[in-house]
């Protein structure tokens, strides 16, 4: 369900290498917070993939995010 609404919202269209890796915590130096914590770890994946609700929260949360790398918001 997850990957549906993030290519429903056009957010997997606007990852690159950079923000996969800050995701799941492959980052070059370790002094940043995503090594320490990668976003990966704070999804409840099982929940994710089966129940739309928190899919489409997780979802937009994770937009959210990107629009916060990217420097759209904050």
């Amino acid at each position: 369900m997850i990957l549906f609404y993030l290519w429903r919202d056009g957010v997997l269209g606007r990852t690159d290498r950079e923000k996969f890796g800050f995701f799941f915590g492959a980052t070059g130096n370790p002094l940043y917070l995503s090594k320490k914590r990668p976003l990966v770890t704070a999804l409840n994946w099982p929940k994710a993939l089966l129940w739309p609700p928190y899919a489409r929260a997780a979802a937009t949360w994770l937009a959210y995010r990107v629009a916060l790398f990217d420097g759209e918001s904050g």
